[in-house]
């Protein structure tokens, strides 16, 4: 990363900070040792913006102006005035502090896969809720609708797993606002889908489909 002074905005200088700190053993830092670092990594950086910045990508902050880019949300508070770097293993999936945002590698996915689908006659619909149970996607022809939530693969086998049990559990909850249901989840997920789960849920209008990656994401619907 480039340390040209003022050419980094101030939540990247306050990353590469946190970052340093952590690197050299220093897991829990306060408030002041963060914004002290990131000015020696940009003196042109006014101590009093780079404060106010940090409420702004803490994922358990209080801010209702913190970000909402995953990329820009990556410390978590600890104590008053302490902090550490965001750990989804260990305090949680970021959904659970911003439940309506969808992290950048689900969103490229559901981006492609509302391509392909558009391409096939659906129409996607572009609402959005806060709800946490939501779908990602809502696929809508001839008057039916599909509700699709997306499990992302970025995690390692057990984070998909955790995703793709909340995205079960979400689908059965607003499954009758659709016509159907569908789980779109990773290649490596479908072999811990047995037939039996399967045949459950679909009695609930639940459907389990494998995404597939052939340039562009794709759905089998």
């Amino acid at each position: 990363m480039s340390r040209e002074e003022g050419k980094l905005s101030n939540w990247r200088v306050l990353k590469e900070a946190a970052l340093e700190l952590s690197r050299g053993g220093t897991t829990v830092f306060t408030r002041k040792e963060l914004v002290e670092r990131a000015i020696s990594i940009d003196p042109s950086k006014p101590a009093s913006s780079l404060d106010f910045e940090v409420d702004l990508v803490t994922v358990n902050g209080v801010s209702k102006d913190k970000y909402k880019d995953p990329e820009k949300l990556f410390l978590f508070r600890v104590g008053r005035g302490k902090y550490t770097l965001y750990d989804p293993e260990i305090h949680g999936p970021i959904e659970d502090y911003i439940p309506s945002i969808l992290p950048p590698h689900r969103k490229s996915i559901a981006k492609s896969i509302a391509e392909a689908l558009k391409s096939r006659g659906y129409a996607i619909d572009e609402r959005t809720s806060t709800r946490p149970t939501s779908p990602d996607l809502i696929a809508v022809s001839s008057g039916s609708s599909v509700g699709i939530w997306i499990v992302d693969p970025s995690g390692d086998l057990k984070a998909q797993l955790r995703s793709m049990a909340h995205a079960l559990g979400s689908a059965i909850i607003e499954r009758r606002s659709y016509s159907e249901a569908i789980v779109a989840i990773p290649p490596t997920l479908a072999s811990h889908v047995d037939a039996k789960l399967r045949e459950y849920l679909e009695s609930w209008n639940v459907r389990i489909v494998a995404f597939r990656e052939e340039r562009r994401y794709t759905l089998g619907l």
